[in-house]
């Protein structure tokens, strides 16, 4: 994919995720209003309310093993089965998994994406969201944002949470609309508001659109609290932001046959784990995520809102194509990015404290198809994508494990390796 190409992709990445989360792209949201009874106002852009209580998303850590993150509604424990597709499989473009980094999603990404092909065409058109399994729509939250430009233009759409069991649920996000009885279940929301309708459904049940104005497609999370990631050095680091993300589970996992083949076909990444790997950290390697010391960890000193990734940093392998490395920074110039390391070496996950500095040149991620080595514009689905930097050097991070846990990071852009000589007094350390 060219840099212009791969731009567009992450444009439509960002607009799918500013339910999930804000990120760095021509959509700026507008501060919140205070979510009525949480005492503290919801993070902008967001698809769940901040965790201050215990709701049916869950936000309360201690809920979460022994008696799961479960609506007053929830029955029984144990994973739940996905029959059927949110988006129809003849509906979907294709899937992007788990795992990408994209603008102020520094930090690999805990759900996946349902491209549809309605939201592709000439004029764009709504496709249907159904239920992927039985079980209750136990959280509704509609999330407003402005647009950015000068505030002129308002677009909406909701959260929704369907449990099988008490401990495991599907959540989809940028719902436009409502359908039928559901609707009138869910009835009026305020923008920002969370409601627990309880609503029973069934497997393939027609939940209702999304598409324009809001988004390409639905994102997708599936969240297991009998599972919790080893790949996460600090736990807490996370959970204290979004309870649910050390418990994100694989959708082709729970997916019942031949749905699953049918989704697999559509997946844009082949390596396994097919549905993408978030947890990358390896304790005393430089692998996985960091967090810049003092900038508050993963939530960030706001509490969740606007710019708190700008302290993260990521040295993990590309979504896509997990034999390219990748580094995410929080704040490269001012601005979130995301760069591939030119010569995939050293493996960051044998880099430890005895490595010593390690020089990475930074170049664009460019993605394209093998083994016709077509570009991919994500504009449509391409088989076997993987990831490679393109021609030039962007610029050179310096990296060095100072401790187990401690890391020296200092980014000289516009400049080779070999014009690098070291550290110098804009080195920042980085801590997990």
């Amino acid at each position: 994919m060219s840099s212009g190409a791969r731009s567009l992709l992450l444009l439509l990445i960002a607009i799918l995720i500013g339910a999930c989360g804000p990120v760095s792209s021509p959509i700026r949201p507008k501060p919140s209003t205070t979510p009525s009874g949480s005492g503290l106002p919801l993070p902008t852009g967001r698809a769940l309310p901040p965790c201050v209580t215990l709701t049916a998303t869950g936000c309360d850590p201690s809920a979460l093993l022994g008696k799961g993150r479960g609506s007053p509604g929830c029955v029984g424990k144990g994973p739940g089965t996905i029959t059927a597709s949110p988006i129809a499989v003849e509906d979907l473009l294709y899937i992007q998994p788990m795992g990408l980094m994209a603008g102020g999603h520094v930090t690999p990404i805990d759900h996946g994406y349902f491209y549809t092909k309605a939201a592709m065409a000439t004029p764009p058109r709504q496709t249907p969201v159904y239920a992927p399994m039985d079980g209750n729509v136990s959280t509704v939250t509609r999330t407003i944002r402005q647009n950015g430009l000068g505030n002129v233009a308002t677009y909406d759409d909701y959260a929704t949470t369907i449990e099988a069991t008490c401990t495991f649920r599907v959540r989809f996000s940028n719902v436009v609309r409502f359908s039928g009885s559901l609707g009138s279940a869910v009835g009026q929301l305020q923008g920002n508001e969370t409601k627990n309708p309880n609503y029973p459904v069934k497997a393939g049940e027609l939940i209702g659109y999304t598409g324009p104005p809001t988004a390409y497609g639905i994102d997708v999370w599936v969240e297991d609290d009998d599972l919790t990631l080893t790949g996460f050095v600090k736990l807490a680091q996370y959970t204290a932001a979004e309870a649910w993300k050390t418990h994100v589970a694989d959708l082709f996992d729970h997916t019942q046959e031949p749905l699953r083949s049918q989704l697999l076909a559509l997946d844009e990444r082949d390596a396994m784990p097919r549905w993408g790997k978030i947890d990358y950290d390896i304790d005393g390697k430089l692998v996985g995520n960091w967090f810049r010391v003092g900038s508050g960890g993963y939530a960030g000193l706001s509490g969740m809102r606007e710019g708190y990734w700008d302290g993260h940093l990521a040295v993990v392998y590309d979504g896509n194509d997990p034999a390219q490395v990748d580094v995410s920074f929080g704040n490269y110039q001012g601005a979130a990015r995301q760069f591939a390391v030119i010569g995939n070496a050293p493996d960051p996950a044998t880099v430890a404290q005895s490595t010593g500095l390690v020089r990475y040149e930074l170049g664009l991620i460019q993605t394209y198809s093998t083994p016709s080595g077509q570009l991919w514009d994500g504009k449509t689905y391409l088989p076997h994508i993987r990831t490679r930097a393109s021609a030039g050097v962007i610029g050179t991070v310096l990296l060095q494990l100072m401790a187990t846990r401690s890391l020296k990071v200092e980014i000289f852009p516009g400049k080779t390796a070999d014009q690098v000589t070291g550290f110098d007094a804009n080195a920042v350390m980085y801590e997990r």
